[in-house]
């Protein structure tokens, strides 16, 4: 597993790049052992903005995760956090996954989805769960 802290935006965006590109990938576990990380929890919001942004350049291979992103910023509690992020770290790791394959960038942002789901307490989930589903995390692999 990568040391988010003190790894580069280039390492780390390399390493979830490298990682997404597995047929076998396994985001729940991956969530799992990111799941106190305070720095992926911003690069979960960097994410989910960058995939809100109308400017997000999409085709069949990550549609889903646009439109999954869209709908996650529209709720008030994670457009208040998205407006709050400031981690430039985290942005510029955002930033260079938005130029990766866009098979790879849905398969992150699957694990994007998944990890704020379990990072979130109880009454976020129960939020985001009434407006997105149960499943909302699980991406089809184009």
């Amino acid at each position: 597993m990568i040391d988010l802290k003190n790894a580069s935006s280039k390492e780390i965006a390399s390493y979830f790049s490298h990682e997404v590109n597995n047929f076998c990938f396994n985001h729940k576990a991956t969530a799992e052992e990111l799941r106190s990380s305070r720095l992926m929890k911003d690069l979960d919001l960097c994410w989910i903005r960058i995939l809100s942004d109308p400017a997000y350049r999409t085709d069949l291979r990550n549609e889903r995760s646009a439109q999954t992103g869209r709908r996650l910023a529209e709720i008030p509690f994670i457009a208040k956090r998205i407006a709050m992020t400031g981690n430039l770290k985290m942005e510029e790791v955002a930033k260079i996954m938005a130029t990766d394959h866009r098979t790879l960038q849905q398969t992150f942002s699957g694990l994007v989805f998944y990890h704020f789901m379990i990072t979130c307490n109880k009454r976020e989930s129960q939020t985001l769960l009434k407006v997105m589903g149960d499943s909302f995390y699980k991406l089809p692999l184009i």
